[in-house]
Order: C-alpha cells, then structure tokens, then sequence
C-alpha cells in the first residue's frame, strides 16, 4: 500500500487546458513554475541516489488550493549513481514532452527531465498545450522563433496567453521566457541544470547565465 498526501486542487493540465476553468492568474503560474523547479532541482542534484523522473509534464503537476506545486507520478522514474552520466533505457514517457536525443538515444540524463520542464513552461507562458490541432508545429517548434524575438526586445505580446490580458510582472515573464528559452535547445546536453532554472526563476541570477549558448544550438 502506498499512502499519499491528499493534493485536492487537480492538476496543473487541468487548470490550464480543462474546459470552463477560470483563467489561471499569473502569480500563480510563476509559483507553480519555482514549485516545480524546486521538486526536479532536488530530485536531480540533493537525492542519494539520483532520481531522474522521465514523465515531466503538466498532468503529473499536482496543485493545494494555494497552487503550490507537488511533482507526482514517479512510476517511470530512474535512479542514477553519480558516477553514470545516463542511464541507458528503453525510450518511455508522454511523446510530447520527450527530449529530442533521449527519443532516438534512449540515453536518459538529467537534461531530459530539464527539456521536458522547458516544454511545461512554455505551456505556462502561453496557455497551449504540447500538440494543438489548431498549430501546425508543435508548441516547441511554434514557440522558439519567438522566444529569441522577446529575448532581444523584452516584447512578450506574441507570446504569452492572450487571457492574461496583459495582467503580469514584464521582469518575472522575461526569466520565465529565458528560462524556457533555454531549456527546449535543439541540443538538450546543452541546456542548464535544474538549480540554475530556479535560481533564475528567484530572480537570484544574472539571465545571462542562461542565455549562453541559445543562439549558438539554434543556428
């Protein structure tokens, strides 16, 4: 028998794309986005042994009625001495959110779990899901020439879910863009450690820190 605590606000997938839910407002995107953070950040770099989750995406984001964030669902979780680099595995996981190299690899690294946390913020930022029938790219492809336009002028309108109706923090948006902006890189190896994602997100960090490097993998 395995006893939970009882989370009884649903899932981040709910509150974002369930049909007839208010709009989510914008601090709570942004708490939601460090909760997480926070949970993969100590998963990847604080357990012993490593935990790499493999299924990071908004259904597995579980939500209290403040809309903290418990990372759930490790059915597909894969432990990590700290000596290996990866952990080779038959390729498993929700489709959309797989990293592009864990997909035709099958080599399961931290980074994977980092780009699929890319994918959830974009969803974050933009209230689409990973693969829309309304988009003829998915969020990913969709999102990215974008992502280095408000990177350049700090301009988000294109971006960003049209309900917020403008209703958010410009400086907070911008490390949740650059954060996500890093993080869904063609090259997954060269996106940032959990820690730097919510370092960033804190606003403890120089944005720079993570900018290194984006338009160099997306040339």
């Amino acid at each position: 028998m395995l006893i939970y605590e009882f989370v009884p606000n649903n899932t981040l997938e709910y509150h974002l794309h369930g049909k007839g839910v208010p709009v989510m407002d914008f601090a709570s995107r942004h708490r939601i986005a460090l909760g997480s953070s926070k949970g993969l950040a100590y998963l990847h770099e604080d357990c012993q042994p490593r935990i790499f989750h493999r299924d990071i995406k908004a259904a597995n984001i579980l939500l209290d009625n403040n809309f903290e964030a418990v990372v759930a669902n490790f059915g597909l979780a894969r432990l990590s001495i700290d000596s290996n680099t990866h952990v080779s595995t038959r390729v498993m996981g929700t489709f959309e959110y797989l990293a592009p190299e864990y997909a035709s690899s099958g080599k399961l690294t931290e980074k994977s779990d980092v780009y699929s946390f890319g994918i959830m913020l974009l969803e974050l930022i933009t209230g689409k899901p990973p693969v829309d029938n309304t988009m003829e790219d998915t969020l990913v492809d969709w999102a990215r020439p974008l992502l280095d336009r408000a990177l350049e002028t700090g301009n988000h309108v294109q971006l960003v879910d049209p309900l917020l109706e403008g209703n958010y923090d410009h400086i907070v948006m911008q490390r949740m863009v650059t954060c996500a902006s890093a993080s869904v890189r063609h090259s997954a190896k060269k996106g940032p450690k959990m820690s730097q994602i919510v370092r960033a997100l804190q606003g403890d960090t120089s944005l720079d820190d993570l900018k290194v490097g984006i338009k160099e993998s997306n040339s």
